[in-house]
């Protein structure tokens, strides 16, 4: 088991135990609301691991790592900044999707760019912004965020072969 996972166990186990001997109400709402979080995200995982395990059979491994593998070097980055604006769902359907990408032999560089666009653009959430922020501000807003998630995958990649010599 992952020593991170057993840390932030034992962390969180502490916590419930101290606050139901100190102040027993503050961790049943804790509980309750824990709860709550994991029937609604449940579905989610679910669906989402049987999808990313069904994506993963779809796509070749080989079409992976020519459009988005370490070789495709800042067009890859940018391929994959541009695949992550279309992207949908929650985060529990992108960040399966994303593992599966670099157990695809995509570049980590490009899965960072494809994450990080999901995360500040999505199309899907445009129309939704444009009210509130008008046009000239929503598009200079993606723009940006496009060049970051590009600029963010590059050093990434890069710092990943620094990364990589020092395991």
């Amino acid at each position: 088991m992952d020593k991170t996972l057993i840390g932030l166990t034992a962390v969180t186990v502490a916590g419930y135990a101290i606050c139901a001997w100190t102040r027993p109400e503050l961790a049943a709402e804790g509980w309750h609301e824990a709860m709550e979080m994991l029937m609604q995200a449940v579905p989610w995982i679910l669906v989402s691991m049987f999808a990313a395990g069904l994506i993963a059979q779809l796509f070749d491994p080989a079409a992976i790592a020519l459009w988005l593998g370490p070789k495709s070097g800042v067009i890859g980055i940018t391929l994959a900044a541009f695949l992550g604006l279309v992207g949908t769902g929650s985060r529990f359907a992108v960040y399966p999707l994303a593992a599966g990408l670099l157990a695809a032999d995509a570049a980590p560089g490009a899965v960072f760019a494809f994450v990080t666009s999901w995360q500040l653009v999505s199309l899907s959430r445009l129309p939704a912004e444009l009210p509130f922020f008008g046009i000239r501000y929503t598009a200079l807003k993606t723009a940006v965020s496009l060049l970051m998630a590009i600029a963010g995958g590059i050093a990434f990649q890069g710092l990943w072969g620094h990364w990589q010599r020092f395991r």
